[in-house]
């Protein structure tokens, strides 16, 4: 049996790294990995199960004889190199936003609609990693109760934009102020930061927009009632969020608490428990606690939710559409 023959863009970032450990630990055949990233690290080496490969760029001559290739990098990247190597036949999966909300193109959280995989043309969307987080987590009672809206507040760790967000915060740490209000725009240490992206006219950031758009094509319900307020906390790693969610038929703590026990989508904390960031870190599922009624609307539910955004959140979730790909 021919193993499979996979490309990672961006594979010396955090979201490239863990995807490669990912496919590492697997048990998937490989009979080819290549990395790819920019100019800077060119000729550097990774060790992938006990072996050297050395990273390359990526130029739009190059013919790679590949059956996947992962972009985990800027939408940039994304719109100079997909359209070609989708066209040579490669099936290109996306972390970036560049064609999430493009029509035709499959926006997908595998445990919840890998059916839109069907009659893709070679270029998948992954979609935001608190997206997905808070899909993970929603997902269950939808299905159970039908999902009307949710609020949500995020905590983003640091790492969300990716490592230099991690030596932001640790400069901070030592004192180095300035490092952090580079990244940032404000320090980071002691301080929680309500804008991750820019703003629009309407008042709210592209990470607020991305949560509402991006999980309305997901559940393909494009009335769906979502407010989101983004915040960057000084947190190292794995988002956490409040959510506030509606739902058209009755509920009541007790049986949600059943259904989200009986998911394999989460890790459900009761007896008063709650997951924190600090022990979400390297975790494939995202976890919920704090579940109670809602007593601002009616049928509804109230809980926080904790996701490991560079695996689930990003690397992991693309590893599992590729997965899926290879069964259709």
């Amino acid at each position: 049996m021919n193993g499979l023959k996979i490309g990672i863009v961006g594979a010396t970032g955090l979201v490239g790294q863990e995807l490669a450990s990912i496919i590492g630990q697997s048990d998937l055949v490989i009979d080819d990995l290549r990395f790819f990233a920019s100019e800077r690290s060119s000729g550097i080496s990774i060790n992938f199960r006990g072996q050297d490969i050395t990273v390359s760029e990526l130029c739009e001559s190059d013919t790679p004889n590949l059956d996947y290739l992962f972009f985990c990098a800027c939408p940039r990247i994304s719109e100079r190199f997909i359209p070609i190597f989708s066209k040579r036949g490669i099936v290109c999966i996306d972390n970036s936003s560049k064609y999430r909300m493009q029509d035709g193109i499959p926006l997908v959280v595998p445990e919840i609609n890998s059916h839109a995989l069907k009659g893709h043309q070679n270029i998948v969307a992954n979609p935001n990693c608190s997206t997905i987080i808070a899909l993970m987590a929603l997902m269950p009672l939808h299905d159970a109760f039908e999902l009307t809206g949710f609020c949500v507040s995020t905590y983003q760790a640091v790492s969300g934009v990716g490592k230099s967000g991690i030596s932001a915060l640790m400069n901070d740490l030592n004192g180095d102020h300035e490092a952090s209000t580079k990244v940032f725009g404000h320090q980071i240490v002691f301080n929680a930061l309500p804008k991750i992206g820019d703003i629009d006219e309407t008042g709210y950031s592209t990470e607020e927009e991305k949560m509402r758009n991006e999980s309305r094509k997901i559940l393909d319900k494009s009335e769906l009632r979502i407010s989101a307020m983004c915040v960057r906390v000084p947190v190292m790693r794995a988002h956490s969020m409040s959510i506030f969610a509606s739902f058209k038929k009755q509920v009541n703590p007790r049986e949600a608490e059943e259904i989200l026990r009986g998911s394999k989508s989460v890790d459900f904390c009761g007896d008063n428990s709650f997951p924190c960031p600090l022990d979400m870190g390297g975790k494939n599922l995202c976890a919920v606690g704090r579940l109670r009624m809602d007593s601002f609307v009616e049928n509804g539910l109230s809980m926080w939710v904790v996701g490991d955004q560079i695996r689930k959140g990003a690397a992991l979730n693309a590893f599992q559409i590729m997965l899926i790909l290879e069964d259709l």
